[in-house]
């Protein structure tokens, strides 16, 4: 194979223009006529060198390969030093600039570039040699020679200035990244902000991946933020590249500034909060009443009665349970009065049912608690139960869980039952269910002090509340009254904890974060804040897990706010409440 006339006169004008002085390092040379040796020995190219126009195009993983450099390849992206190649549309870009040179994609995905941008990607020389020959010659990374990069094709629809990289040469249909910053120069930990207006051409719609991006840098220099687009075809454009300058006085530590700007629902990096100084919580003698809590067996595999108690008053009840029965049941909760004329009247309620994800049914059964109302007063029949909560049908797996808090005028016995589908709630079936045992991985029984108020005095310094441990917040105390046996509620599940909260320092603002510290945790918990009252999912999606990334709960400039809280079934406890001091008005 012989290469034309603009071969050789390429071979001329870098013969005339090469160093020379003479180099030991080995050098892969390309003969006039098509020869590839390395070092003096013959070499035989899967892909062979092409020449287009006047350009001697090199197979791009092969010739790095031979001069000892590695080569990444990651679906259609192909990196060889400062060279990427992305062969799924055929662009190039070398030091993360878009380079409009030729460039050759073999049907079976391999590159061929221009030897002069191959030569530079790798740090290393494009050399004539006397006969007409080219020469690649790998220079060592310390001997690396100082060299310009080929100068990319610029468009005229490219940002001005140095801060920005051309889009290069755009083939058509393909969609262009674009962004611009709304200054060209950031203190360290000064909020960016960043204006996207990438397009395509056809109205496509666009998949975006940044690299690089960050809301805010806070360590100065430069810093390279890139954007690639990828429209519904599967076409990606070439990369879009902005160079972020940072320089001046901080204005922001990671933490003030993710204190300021992370928005309720979402998490932020704190590794130091589990070392905080923890708050001592002054416990408030305000009115309270018992919990009826049924959690065991918390997975009965027959029909049978959970947990029964007789009641009258204020009282709580919390039942969480899921089916094992080999068929559909379902979870009841029943009222018998103890005398005539008794009453009910249902304060507030909040229940869950039908699914196999346990953390789902707490979450759920406390959001809809918080935010639930309650029913009118009703009397109890005489003649037999009335149901207050009954779950849908329940597969085999699935559970359902319920809180209520009740007003019982009179005495009635509460119980919560299991019954498999298509039994009838009937006396007689009542009368032949079994009290089943309790398991003994959970709790059942009757506990005072449904509701635990609480005050914490902030200062100057972050500090934390920890609910749920079982230490620092006492367990509940109380008893099984199907058995007698003494019980001690771990977790305080279904206790609602009023915690108000206040701060001491003038003018400091206050933001709230909740921090899982036991696992996997959802729930959710209400704020009031003067005539602002707000439900806050936790997490806003999906499960906190990492105690590393406090989530924001509430941001305020309030001297006193109240929070209200109850842990959920199917998470695991304990949680912490930590609260950042933060001088002026928070960030919203």
């Amino acid at each position: 194979m012989s290469f034309p006339r603009s071969f050789r006169a390429l071979s001329l004008a870098l013969m005339l223009a090469a160093s020379a002085s003479a180099t030991t390092s080995p050098e892969l040379l390309i003969s006039p006529t098509g020869e590839v040796t390395l070092a003096g020995r013959p070499v035989q190219l899967r892909t062979p060198p092409q020449v287009v126009g006047d350009a001697l195009l090199l197979p791009l993983r092969e010739t790095a390969a031979l001069l000892g450099r590695s080569v990444q390849v990651n679906g259609s992206l192909i990196q060889a030093g400062r060279l990427v190649v992305q062969t799924s549309n055929r662009s190039m870009t070398i030091d993360g600039v878009p380079y409009a040179g030729a460039l050759v994609v073999t049907p079976s995905g391999d590159p061929l570039v221009e030897a002069r941008l191959l030569a530079y990607a790798l740090d290393g020389q494009l050399v004539a040699r006397p006969g007409g020959g080219l020469a690649v010659i790998a220079v060592p990374k310390d001997q690396a020679p100082v060299a310009s990069p080929p100068a990319p094709a610029r468009s005229p629809l490219s940002s001005p200035g140095p801060a920005a990289s051309a889009p290069g040469r755009v083939m058509a249909g393909l969609p262009e990244a674009r962004f611009a910053t709304n200054k060209p120069v950031y203190a360290p930990g000064e909020r960016i902000t960043y204006t996207d207006f990438s397009f395509d051409p056809d109205g496509l719609n666009l998949a975006r991946k940044w690299d690089g991006l960050q809301e805010a840098f806070f360590t100065p220099g430069e810093h390279r933020v890139s954007l690639t687009v990828t429209n519904s075809k599967g076409q990606a454009s070439a990369p879009f590249t902005r160079l972020i300058k940072v320089q001046g006085a901080p204005v922001n530590t990671p933490l003030s500034y993710a204190l300021r700007h992370t928005p309720v629902g979402s998490t932020f990096q704190d590794t130091r909060n589990p070392a905080y100084p923890a708050l001592t919580p002054v416990t408030q003698s305000l009115p309270s009443f018992p919990l009826l809590f049924s959690d065991s067996p918390e997975t009965p595999s027959q029909s049978g009665v959970l947990y029964q108690d007789r009641a009258s008053g204020r009282v709580r009840v919390v039942a969480y349970h899921i089916n094992r029965l080999p068929r559909p049941a379902r979870l009841y909760v029943l009222a018998r009065p103890r005398s005539d004329a008794v009453s009910v009247e249902v304060l507030r309620a909040g229940s869950a049912g039908g699914t196999r994800t346990e953390s789902v049914l707490g979450q759920v059964s406390v959001l809809d608690f918080l935010t639930g109302s309650g029913s009118p007063r009703q009397q109890l029949s005489t003649s037999g139960v009335t149901a207050l909560y009954t779950s849908p049908p329940l597969s085999s797996g699935q559970g359902a869980t319920a809180l209520m808090d009740l007003q019982i005028g009179g005495e009635a016995d509460i119980s919560v039952i299991m019954l498999e589908e298509g039994r009838p709630l009937t006396e007689e079936t009542l009368r032949a269910l079994p009290v089943l045992p309790p398991d003994a991985q959970h709790q059942r029984g009757t506990f005072p002090g449904a509701v635990r108020s609480l005050t914490v005095r902030l200062g100057a310094s972050p500090a934390r509340l920890t609910l749920g441990d079982s230490v620092s917040d006492t367990a509940l105390i109380g008893v099984d009254a199907t058995t007698g046996a003494a019980q001690r509620l771990s977790g305080n599940y279904g206790v609602q904890y009023d915690i108000t909260v206040e701060n001491t320092v003038p003018g400091n603002s206050t933001v709230a974060t909740f921090v899982p510290r036991g696992g996997a945790y959802r729930g959710g918990l209400s704020v009031e804040d003067g005539q602002d009252r707000q439900i806050i999912r936790i997490p806003g999606s999906g499960v906190l897990t990492n105690g590393d990334h406090p989530m924001v709960l509430w941001k305020t400039s309030s001297r006193s706010f109240r929070l209200s809280f109850v842990p959920p079934g199917g998470s695991f406890l304990p949680v912490s409440l930590v609260f950042y001091p933060q001088p002026g008005e928070p960030g919203r």
